[in-house]
């Protein structure tokens, strides 16, 4: 099993100030392990410093009073992990499901009704659901206003999903920001592809957690993927959301600290009407609070 590294125990206090309502879009929480197993065919062990309780240290440091915890592959498709949390923050959490296909219309309901917001899928299908299988999920979850979080691998593979999320008729999120790495710009083919898709595709939503995954620049500040972001971003800030992607597991860069990545707004979104958007109004709307 490949080894992690642990989570930074020490979140830097960002400069930037969150809004009300700020909220990180995108985490995992693992353990304690007596009581929430892993699955056998898991990609990684989890640190044992990704519980909930690890997670709120962050949470606070970061000045946010919102967060979504999607359920990791570690735990498979046993999503009380992620149900026990969103009981105890009491409102405060969303959730996003790994589903069986199997699962009952009861325990979607269950889901539904404890802050449950949609489910993760990925183009393989692996450790989730299948393009099929998602087609009849989002049949047996309609009325549920749910939106499905697409988990890719490449910039071509989001291009590929597009007409297939789209025949979904709800919204749907790109995570890793798309895959969209420092090396494109407004010329590359497919990058103005994607840009296209947010800026014409009323269900197209991108998650700008895991950016510090493609930098070849590195922390603190990640600048070479400032542009792309920016230009990400400019093509459609109401459809932008910002997620840190605690605990990292598995990641083969150097740790992240959460104020650097909460920080990166600031170079990517200078203006502070957009960063209020990205971080509450946005999430307000594609999770289901509120808007403060």
């Amino acid at each position: 099993m490949r080894p992690v590294q642990r989570p930074n125990p020490s979140t830097r206090k960002p400069k930037l100030i969150a809004p009300p309502g700020a909220c990180d879009t995108h985490l995992h929480i693992y353990g304690p392990f007596d009581r929430y197993p892993l699955v056998a065919e898991r990609n990684y062990d989890p640190d044992p410093h990704s519980t909930l309780d690890d997670y709120l240290k962050v949470h606070r440091a970061l000045g946010l009073e919102r967060a979504v915890i999607v359920t990791g592959s570690g735990n498979g498709t046993n999503n009380q992990i992620t149900l026990d949390a969103l009981q105890r923050m009491k409102g405060s959490f969303k959730g996003l499901a790994l589903l069986a296909p199997a699962i009952n219309d009861a325990e979607l309901s269950k889901l539904k009704e404890a802050g449950f917001t949609g489910f993760r899928i990925k183009a393989n299908g692996r450790g989730g659901l299948s393009f099929e299988e998602t087609k009849r999920m989002v049949a047996r979850t309609n009325g549920f206003d749910w939106h499905i979080e697409f988990m890719s691998q490449s910039l071509a593979e989001v291009l590929a999903a597009v007409p297939f999320l789209n025949s979904l008729k709800v919204p749907y999120v790109f995570d890793h920001v798309a895959h969209a790495d420092p090396h494109q710009n407004r010329d590359d083919h497919e990058f103005k592809e994607l840009l296209a898709i947010l800026e014409n595709e009323e269900h197209a939503w991108i998650n700008l957690y895991s950016f510090y995954q493609l930098s070849q620049a590195g922390p603190p500040t990640y600048a070479d993927m400032v542009d792309v972001i920016r230009a990400i971003i400019g093509a459609r800030p109401d459809h932008i959301v910002w997620g840190s992607n605690w605990p990292h597991g598995g990641v083969r860069v150097p740790m992240p600290n959460e104020g650097d990545l909460l920080d990166f707004l600031l170079a990517v979104a200078p203006d502070e009407s957009i960063r209020k958007q990205i971080l509450a109004g946005n999430p307000a709307k594609l999770y289901g609070w509120p808007t403060i």
